[in-house]
């Protein structure tokens, strides 16, 4: 085995991240696991999102032999390969550790005993990860400054009353899901790398809930990570969602909220990864959000149902008040 192959391999595939990690054994270990030692030597060729020819600029490959490590690749879920939406060419990417091979390698749902392994890998790493970030809080706490947050958390309609009238459509989860004609369902990669541990969810039990939208979604059903569905179905899932008191998290083409959402999870605090590093002490909650809860003092019983049912755990109650954390609320609506 050719350790330096390895190496390269994994630590172009964290170049393509956001996160700060090293390259340690278990990136290491979870590459070896994904793919085999032809296409790890040839994934540091994907230095950025690259077209067809400008792959071919940089590989000695055959169109033949080209074509099948692509294919190979994205059936692996270690690249994507989804057209620009400005010339219609199929654009390929290096997916990162996390967010991108954890979600890939896990929203088909398997349990296998590699499913099994990946998902103690993960878990390791997760830990690794926040090991490291409290090794040199500040710096990295900084770092994480300059980053644009990962997702957007869409407020459960129901439970959010707007004073105004001008709020944004974007801010309505029915809203997303009817600007897309492409809808793909996949199964919660979290909730599955949890189940996989012997860790079940305590919130639900509902595992096919992560949505896709547009070329994603296209994506996602060609290569079998999730299946099609309609609008209808969409919205009955987001329906079971809200009801077991799950977070929407929308992600944006290229971390921009001013682009089209290509995806929403649904998600608890005790499975999803955003939670979980967050309560590790391996990254702050980074997402955007446009409310707060507040509380009306003079309705409240003090039942302590707001208290328990927050991701956050933003909300306190003081002298049988609840009482809300700003700092700490990302606006879900849950409460």
């Amino acid at each position: 085995m050719n350790e330096q192959i390895w190496q390269n391999a994994a630590q172009a595939s964290v170049n393509a991240g956001v996160i700060p990690m090293p390259v340690t054994g278990t990136v290491i270990e979870l590459m070896q696991i994904i793919m085999d030692e032809k296409e790890a030597a040839f994934i540091p060729v994907l230095t950025k999102p690259m077209n067809l020819q400008e792959i071919k600029e940089k590989t000695n490959l055959s169109d033949a032999e080209l074509e099948k490590m692509l294919d190979g690749l994205m059936r692996h879920g270690v690249i994507t390969g989804i057209p620009s939406k400005s010339t219609g060419i199929a654009v390929y990417r290096l997916l990162p550790p996390i967010p991108g091979l954890f979600e890939f390698t896990l929203m088909k749902g398997e349990k296998t005993e590699k499913q099994k392994k990946l998902a103690r890998l993960f878990d390791k790493l997760f830990r690794e990860i926040s090991d490291l970030v409290q090794s040199a809080y500040e710096p990295v706490v900084d770092f994480l400054k300059t980053v644009p947050p990962i997702t957007r958390v869409v407020p459960i309609e129901q439970a959010v009353i707007q004073k105004h009238d001008n709020v944004l459509p974007y801010d309505d989860v029915k809203a997303i899901i009817n600007k897309f004609d492409t809808i793909a369902v996949s199964t919660c990669y979290c909730r599955h790398e949890k189940d996989l541990l012997d860790k079940p969810c305590h919130v639900t039990r509902e595992m096919e809930n992560c949505f896709s939208f547009g070329q994603t979604a296209e994506f996602i059903i060609k290569y079998h990570f999730g299946k099609k569905v309609s609008r209808e179905e969409a919205l009955n899932i987001m329906e079971k969602a809200r009801e077991d008191g799950l977070v929407h998290k929308a992600f944006h083409v290229k971390q921009d909220v001013a682009n089209d959402e290509y995806a929403i999870c649904n998600c608890c605090k005790c499975c999803c990864g955003t939670f979980q590093i967050y309560y590790l002490g391996g990254s702050p909650m980074q997402s955007y959000s446009s409310c707060l809860a507040n509380v009306e003092a003079s309705e409240c019983t003090g039942c302590g149902v707001c208290e328990e049912a927050c991701p956050m755990e933003a909300i306190k109650l003081v002298d049988d008040v609840a009482q809300v954390e700003k700092m700490t609320c990302i606006g879900c609506g849950v409460c």
